[in-house]
């Protein structure tokens, strides 16, 4: 079927398409009537590559069977479901809003990263009800139906322009009605940041585990990131054990009744936590209307409105937004500024791993906190150490016996760091490494074993060349860094920062705190169409062509800063004569954390050094070979942390926010001098698929050397 704008679609008129992903399209389209009586509606249909797709067909069937059986009002109505030219469909309620994952990032980019209070617990207590309405829906006898969602995240999650919060995608959702879909043991399925323990471990799961995800939504909606960041397999294994700071120790000025709250939904003891989506839905009315009584569904429209007013007013409508929100929204915007917490992610633990919240003891009058403490860890000896990786949307968490305690001593170079019960776990199996811990071209530590994870590699200058490897030294980039999509991969963009740097055309790089930071931009899409340069790059005073791209995200390298830069305007143009495009960029919050990445250190700022990216008999894959290997990696300057550097204890600047930021490419030389290290590592969204790996050679620059025959003039001597 040609998908062009007003195409036909059985009885639906196809105006736009809104998206594609996996394995299906989302359309927004309308209803064709009797008599012209139109309504406007959601397609989401199959693509046709895979409407012979058994698996993938069977959980469509699944989402259309349980989603046309939930009527509430914080659930995306299904209005049909059919098959139109051997294509499968459903019809859905549209939604006139946005997904929250975009309301996160506007917000951010407003200065509230950490939404309000009144704000986010409202979103959560909706979400609550319609969850609750799922979950004790019954079949026509009565007989529960026990529907699970197992997949509450921001990009299942819909805030309309008229303050309604909707719930969407039943697609993984597992009811008693689809007989058919029988979990296999230790199977996971969902976005395994949001995953409950008892999901993490692949057990059965119920209500519970909804309940599990949505504190943990509200955790992020209040302190403005995950409560952990690192590969999947670190962050499943954390969360399963309650390894995680509360939202206290990330905002300061949180209620301690609202941090309560969350921490009994983040129980790790389904005994502790709520005991359904209701019970945790009225605790969270009842902190709610006490804290802000005048609060109501129109002040979340009105930060709808407010975030994507530029949207709004180039499809030309107007919402009207009153003065006193405005208000409202000048006094967040103060207070958020005013508690801005420290860019730092919560800390690497050592030793025994204990929980980040035994930082900071309970107190005597707190003794739900110290019962939740004592419950809800696990010790390490009884924890298991392995998960196994089979394909990309499915783990499976192996039963093992509780293995006796230990310790695994990791020596980092140049340090004399002690790094204790780190857990290793095992990845998808990936093929042997050709270097040996003595061979040339090998870390200072080997590889290990195949798909075994461990902390970041450190190495440390005189040497002359070191391995990145692509499942390990990486760089991700979020899913909420999306920032210009979707765009038609057939078409050639023109992306232009004016105020961009010209690193590029410098023969020697190094850090300037007059220099504009680097803004990097990765693309997404259909790997056999987007070629290398479209997929990673650094704008430059010149615009940059891209073609093959579905999607764009803009980042700087090294965390959130709390010292402010100057906005950087990014423009978008081309697409086959499509209006330009146009966001401000905000460097001081799109930074990436960089403790993935591989550090180098011990360079000396007086000397100049040349580093060369060169190729391995093993070739740097990410997300499998229909891209073709990968040429370029990203380098960032590293700096000691300042318990190391007495110089940085009173510097407001985090070390790893700032400084000189650059892209490495094969066959490119660069030449960098007045630093003391670098972090570098592969740039992409997750480590699924990735394999190989590619070696960095670095040797410092001889200083020049002085013409034979003359001699050195003696500034001391007298004429």
């Amino acid at each position: 079927m040609a998908q062009d704008r007003n195409a036909r679609f059985g009885r639906y008129e196809l105006l736009a398409l809104l998206g594609r992903g996996g394995m299906a399209e989302t359309w927004r389209a309308r209803l064709v009537g009797a008599a012209g009586v139109t309504k406007p509606v959601l397609i989401k249909k199959v693509l046709p590559e895979f409407a012979n797709n058994e698996d993938f067909i069977s959980m469509f069937v699944r989402e259309a069977r349980i989603s046309s059986t939930l009527s509430h009002g914080n659930i995306a109505q299904v209005f049909e479901f059919g098959r139109v030219d051997g294509q499968y469909f459903l019809a859905m309620e549209l939604v006139d809003g946005q997904p929250l994952y975009r309301v996160q990032k506007r917000a951010a980019k407003l200065g509230l990263s950490q939404l309000p209070v009144p704000l986010a617990t409202y979103i959560a207590l909706e979400l609550c009800r319609g969850l609750h309405y799922a979950h004790t829906r019954t079949d026509d006898k009565g007989t529960p139906l026990n529907i699970v969602h197992r997949d509450i995240a921001p990009d299942n999650v819909l805030l309309s322009y008229e303050g309604q919060v909707k719930i969407v995608d039943f697609g993984i959702a597992k009811a008693r009605m689809s007989q058919t879909f029988k979990t296999e043991p230790g199977i996971v399925r969902g976005k395994y940041l949001y995953f409950s323990p008892e999901q993490a471990k692949g057990h059965e799961v119920d209500a519970r585990s909804d309940v599990w995800s949505t504190g943990l939504l509200l955790y992020e909606l209040l302190c403005g990131q995950p409560p952990i960041t690192g590969t999947q397999a670190a962050v499943m294994l954390r969360m399963a054990y309650g390894e995680f700071p509360s939202p206290r120790q990330v905002r300061a000025d949180l209620p301690v009744a609202l941090d309560e709250l969350v921490m009994q939904a983040l129980a790790v003891d389904l005994g502790s936590r709520y005991e359904s989506a209701n019970a945790f839905a009225d605790a969270l009315a009842g902190f709610l209307y006490s804290l802000s009584p005048p609060f109501s569904t129109l002040d979340l429209a009105h930060l709808v409105r407010v975030l994507f007013q530029e949207d709004l007013s180039e499809a030309g409508r107007s919402l009207s937004v009153p003065r006193s929100f405005h208000d409202d929204l000048a006094a967040w915007r103060a207070h958020a500024a005013k508690f801005r917490p420290p860019p730092k992610a919560p800390p690497v633990q050592t030793e025994e791993l204990p929980s980040a919240r035994d930082a900071a003891p309970a107190s005597p009058q707190d003794p739900a906190r110290k019962r939740r403490h004592s419950e809800g860890l696990i010790p390490l000896s009884e924890r298991p150490t392995q998960l196994h990786l089979d394909g990309a949307t499915e783990l499976h968490l192996d039963s093992i016996p509780r293995p006796p305690r230990w310790k695994r001593i990791a020596a980092l170079a140049g340090g004399g760091v002690v790094l204790a019960g780190l857990c290793w776990l095992a990845l998808s199996a990936r093929g042997p490494s050709t270097s040996t811990p003595d061979s040339p071209g090998a870390d200072v530590r080997g590889r290990p074993e195949s798909g075994e994870l461990r902390p970041p590699i450190v190495v440390e200058y005189p040497v002359k060349e070191f391995l990145l490897e692509a499942d390990r030294d990486v760089i991700i980039v979020p899913r909420s860094y999306r920032s210009f999509g979707p765009l038609n991969p057939e078409h050639a963009y023109t992306l232009a920062d004016t105020n961009a740097s010209r690193q590029g055309e410098l023969a020697v790089l190094a850090p300037s705190s007059s220099e504009a930071p680097t803004v990097f931009f990765l693309g997404s899409g259909d790997a056999s169409l987007l070629p290398e340069h479209a997929r990673l790059g650094a704008l430059s005073g010149e615009p940059t062509v891209i073609q093959g791209a579905r999607e764009l995200a803009l980042f700087r390298l090294g965390p959130a800063s709390t010292e402010l830069m100057s906005e950087r305007p990014i423009r978008l143009s081309g697409g086959n004569g499509a209006a330009p495009r146009s966001l401000v960029f905000h460097p001081d919050a799109e930074g990436l954390l960089l403790k993935r990445a591989l550090v180098l250190k011990g360079l000396d700022p007086m000397v100049t050094y040349a580093l060369n990216l060169e190729a391995t008999p093993r070739a740097a894959f990410l997300h499998g070979r229909e891209a073709g290997p990968v040429t370029a990696v990203a380098c960032a300057q590293w700096m000691p942390p300042p318990e190391d550097n007495p110089s940085l204890r009173t510097s407001p600047r985090d070390p790893d926010a700032l400084g000189l930021q650059f892209l490495l490419r094969q066959g490119q030389e660069r030449r960098v001098r007045g630093v003391l290290g670098l972090r570098c590592g592969f740039i992409d969204d997750s480590v699924d698929g990735n394999s190989g790996a590619l070696l960095v050679r670095i040797d410092a620059e001889a200083p020049p050397r002085r013409p034979p025959g003359r001699k050195p003039r003696n500034t001391d001597a007298t004429p």
